[in-house]
């Protein structure tokens, strides 16, 4: 039995990793103040800025960050990187803690590892947010896709590209974080279930990055017969240009919403009918997670756990997206206070 659709979006509003802020004014409209005394300090640790998505998403809550300064709702954000250390992720966490911000933010290297530290910063009066990568400490707030569901859907479009027969390989992302381990746990569990004539001949390890994916692609094409079928996430064009440069058939691809993917699928789908669906959690998930850490600060009320919904493009919008969307850029939603007060009502 097919699974039914996840919470995904397919609204026509596009913009990219890359935003352009005009003036002075807040995203609600507000005449902004520029005077933050008083105003909650907001702080992100970030496990892994290695790839173009996440240089994307501190892009945007930086820009999210000087909305909130020229508004007068919040201090300069202040932002760590760990480079997927979870030890120094945690030490980072630790000297946070005693600067006391009002909230972090936390895209998190692990789901289990970081729990102790987190509990450490709730218990000192810290709100965290963690966002994309969820964890599972009690206190924190979450904001993500359903990772599992997301991947069981996903290969299921790609499963019946293929007429529900035939061979797929598996791009891994990211090792050890919540969305690597979601979304491989339900493709393998879709493919199991309901595709018993699909097989798994090959996973490699992309780190959600195009060069290091083509890289590993390339070096399994000569062993792994035919390919009908790949499983990617953000480094979808890796995947073509491998077996481009190996001059083999494409397969079907899932792809990344990143405009260098767009571009090609575009070009070929106009030239040789080829097609796909691209669905991915944008790098704006940052701004929501800052817009709602703000809203925090002052005192709303939230569910703990929030499902961020994806963003989804088909053979009929991709012409649309491929020419608004820059090679290394994402089509992607955009995340005001007012968009995120809408989409998570406070309680």
């Amino acid at each position: 039995m097919k699974i039914g659709k996840i919470t995904r979006t397919m609204a026509p509003l596009v913009l990219v990793g890359a935003l352009i802020l005009t003036g002075c004014s807040t995203a609600t409209g507000e005449e902004s103040t520029g005077d933050t005394t008083g105003a909650p300090v907001i702080a992100l640790s970030n496990s892994f800025v290695g790839n173009a998505w996440r240089q994307a998403m501190v892009d945007n809550v930086t820009i999210s960050s000087d909305e909130g300064v020229a508004a007068g709702l919040a201090e300069p954000i202040k932002i760590v990187n760990s480079n997927n250390d979870v030890a120094e992720q945690i030490s980072q966490i630790q000297s946070l803690i005693l600067e006391q911000p009002d909230v972090i933010l936390l895209l998190a290297a692990s789901p289990t590892a970081l729990n102790g530290v987190i509990q450490s910063a709730c218990d000192a009066g810290i709100t965290v947010v963690a966002f994309d990568a969820s964890v599972t400490a009690e206190c924190a707030y979450k904001l993500a896709p359903d990772w599992v569901a997301f991947g069981r859907e996903t290969v299921g479009v790609v499963a019946e590209k293929m007429g529900g027969t035939g061979n797929v390989v598996l791009v891994r992302g990211v090792d050890g974080t919540d969305v690597d381990l979601g979304m491989y746990q339900g493709w393998t569990e879709e493919l199991s279930e309901n595709y018993p004539d699909i097989n798994i001949v090959g996973e490699v390890n992309g780190n959600w990055d195009d060069a290091t994916t083509q890289s590993a692609m390339s070096g399994i094409l000569s062993t792994a017969g035919q390919v009908d079928g790949v499983m990617a996430y953000v480094s979808s064009y890796g995947v073509v240009q491998a077996f481009e440069a190996a001059n083999v058939p494409l397969p079907v691809v899932y792809g990344s919403n990143q405009g260098s993917f767009l571009k090609w699928w575009g070009e070929q789908l106009e030239a040789t009918g080829y097609s796909t669906e691209s669905a991915m959690e944008g790098p704006s998930i940052s701004q929501a997670a800052y817009w709602i850490g703000v809203a925090l600060a002052n005192g709303e009320k939230f569910d703990k756990n929030l499902v961020y919904p994806t963003f989804t493009i088909t053979d009929d919008t991709v012409a649309e997206f491929a020419a608004s969307t820059g090679s290394d850029e994402f089509a992607d939603q955009v995340w005001t206070q007012d968009s995120v007060m809408q989409q998570w009502p406070s309680n």
